[in-house]
């Protein structure tokens, strides 16, 4: 049982209230700055605070006498105790250690808290009735708050500025000098912390463009995490060795498809051992994981980490609960609200794969394309869409024409593939353009001039016959 000098101190607690009345309360707003109501462990201290406040946000003179009356008007004499006041007179003569014992009161109030929230993981662990990740998840949520409250101090300009900004700077050096590995995307878009959304039509391999990009990251020494909550980790594993043997040799017949079932080359083992040799690169597969339980999981690995990583989540709509209840609009805004103040906390990039609207499909992307599309417009740093390229050039055409036309860019190896940025915070927006070999799940970056020179055609692999991947 902690002693209540060890969860708070009630002298130092009665100084700085009496400190306060001193000089016509000039004090009070330093100690406003620090301290607020709740911090105070008795309750008395609690009310005599507030009151003192109050009374100097009235203009009123900020003496005893003032309290006195303030307390008695506001029927709180019994739960205050007059002689009590006027002991407050006793203790604090000077102004001169308020602000050090406010933030000694400060501390002590933040571990009562932290002890609350101890006790509760301890008896929700003892209870036997929550699965640990449940647990985390819940309490995450108070750590979070708690945190805020730290943080949640207003300053000015001139405060910021100095010492603390440009720490600042140079904690974010080695962050944004950071390179994706497509030449096209790091020409006009510096890859700094934020949230970062895809979407894409069907058959455009948005994720295999996402992995690709991931990979790519870790290679440079990025710390990459990838959320994989619909295909497979061997899958996903399978693209990269097929992608290598492609690079490597351009002729190669061997498929992801193909490794999968036992497919083999000679070069396989020396890829695979380049893969188990990237440390920087964690794939994980999630089921029913929400955004609370996601980021439970992902706090302490980013907080252990060197430096900020970035997080690839596939998908977007697999963040929030399917209990068909609640409105997919405003689950999507709180997940994808979510996401930016964790980003914001820990300077985290998140890359979040996104759904489009089926309606959408034979159209030309924008942001009407994305599913239930809520807050993606206004709270993405970085909102991207990808597009076979030849959806630019059916505007006016018969719907019956867009369909063909689609159906054989589709089929076509490689696909011509458009990346559009629609929404860039901190830029201009820009288009893209890539060459994607389905056949062997790489992204090759281009420029649309090349989409006019043919050249022959590719291998088609099963994966191909799929809409969207």
């Amino acid at each position: 049982m902690s002693t209540p000098n060890e969860i708070a101190n009630v002298e130092y607690e009665k100084f700085v209230l009496g400190a306060m009345l001193l000089k016509d309360g000039e004090i009070i707003p330093k100690i406003a700055a620090i301290l607020n109501a709740n911090d105070f462990y008795r309750p008395q201290h609690q009310i005599i605070f507030s009151d003192i406040l109050k009374i100097y946000a009235l203009k009123q003179p900020v003496n005893m006498l003032t309290l006195i009356n303030f307390v008695r008007d506001n029927g709180n004499v019994d739960k205050v105790g007059l002689t009590y006041l006027f002991s407050l007179m006793e203790v604090a003569h000077t102004t001169a250690y308020a602000e050090f014992y406010a933030a000694e009161i400060k501390q002590k109030a933040d571990l009562r808290r932290l002890t609350v929230i101890a006790e509760k993981i301890s008896a929700a662990a003892k209870g036997g009735l929550k699965s640990p990740l449940d647990i985390i998840a819940e309490t995450s949520n108070e750590l979070n708050s708690f945190n805020d409250n730290q943080s949640n101090k207003f300053s000015t300009v001139g405060v910021d500025l100095g010492y603390a900004f440009w720490k600042y700077i140079e904690d974010r050096k080695n962050i944004t000098d950071r390179k994706t590995g497509f030449s096209n995307i790091d020409a006009v878009q510096f890859f700094e912390p934020g949230l970062y959304i895809l979407g894409a039509t069907p058959a455009c391999g948005k994720t295999t463009f996402t992995w690709q990009l991931a990979e790519q990251l870790s290679e440079r020494g990025e710390h990459c995490i990838f959320c994989s909550y619909e295909m497979p980790k061997f899958e996903l594993e399978a693209k990269t060795i097929a992608r290598k043997l492609f690079i490597d040799d351009p002729y190669t017949s061997l498929t992801a498809a193909q490794i999968l079932r036992g497919g083999w080359s000679n070069e396989l083992n020396r890829i695979i051992d380049e893969m188990v040799s990237n440390e920087n690169f964690i794939v994980r597969e999630f089921s029913d994981e929400n955004v609370d339980k996601l980021l439970a999981i992902l706090r302490p690995i980013v907080i252990s980490a060197d430096k900020p990583p970035v997080v690839f989540i596939d998908y977007l709509q697999r963040l929030i609960p399917r209990d068909g209840k609640a409105d997919t609009r405003a689950l999507i805004d709180d997940a994808l609200f979510k996401l930016k103040d964790f980003s914001k906390e820990t300077n985290t990039t998140f890359v979040v794969v996104s759904t489009f609207n089926r309606v959408n499909y034979n159209q030309i992307v924008d942001f009407e394309s994305f599913k239930e599309s809520g807050g993606i417009e206004y709270t993405a740093d970085v909102v991207w869409a990808m597009q076979l390229n030849v959806a630019n050039k059916l505007l006016g055409e018969k719907p019956n024409t867009i369909r063909d036309k689609l159906h054989k860019a589709k089929i076509d190896q490689p696909r011509q593939i458009n990346l559009k940025c629609l929404k860039n915070r901190k830029g201009n927006i820009y288009d893209c353009y890539f060459f994607y070999h389905s056949a062997h799940d790489y992204f090759e970056p281009c420029n649309e001039e090349d989409f006019n020179i043919q050249g022959p055609p590719e291998k088609i692999s099963d994966s191909d016959e799929r809409e969207d991947d």
